[in-house]
């Protein structure tokens, strides 16, 4: 049985926990909770989860790099076209976008990953955190209110339907069914 290999980005650390920038781990906390790790690896620069899901093996990575340095994992990590799932203000909040590669599109975290892949042909999961602010870095450091939170619980039960749906049926499929889905409180 192969093994999808998904990495959520994020900021480590209780400080960042629940900020707009860490969705990356937020998803991976609530894949992890639907479908428990059989196995976890602790890394000084990522953790590893692998689980089953809908008989398919998974492994779910966080980075322990600040998301500035997300693609530093890819130096001792070697994962073939890992699933990318980070956060992105230029969606606004609600809405996820699935693409097959792409450009970083001004976060620092993917122009790392492409950095250090050497390549931006890698599949990911936008997960929409706007309205862009004029001053976005307190904005993505910042937490969610509580109606943005209610909204963006519902956005990663999305995204871990998605993420199977990507492993199971691929990107063009889960895109036609997810891209087009607004959540609203």
């Amino acid at each position: 049985m192969s093994n999808f290999f998904v990495v959520g980005l994020g900021n480590p650390g209780q400080k960042y926990a629940l900020t707009r920038h860490n969705v990356g781990f937020l998803f991976v906390d609530k894949f992890l909770k639907k479908y428990p790790p059989f196995q976890t690896t602790k890394r000084a620069d990522y953790f590893l989860y692998s689980t089953e899901a809908e008989g398919m093996n998974f492994s779910l990575v966080k980075p322990m790099t600040f998301m500035n340095e997300s693609g530093l994992i890819f130096r001792s990590l070697f994962i073939d076209s890992p699933l990318i799932i980070h956060d992105d203000l230029d969606l606004p909040i609600g809405r996820l976008r699935i693409r097959p590669s792409g450009s970083a599109g001004g976060h620092n975290g993917i122009k790392s990953i492409i950095a250090n892949l050497g390549r931006d042909d890698f599949p990911r999961i936008r997960v929409g955190i706007g309205p862009k602010t004029e001053d976005a870095i307190n904005y993505v450091l910042g937490r969610f209110s509580k109606d943005e939170y209610f909204i963006i619980d519902q956005v990663l039960d999305l995204c871990v339907e998605a993420t199977i749906s990507i492993a199971k049926d691929g990107l063009e499929m889960a895109m036609n069914k997810y891209n087009a889905i607004q959540v609203k409180l």
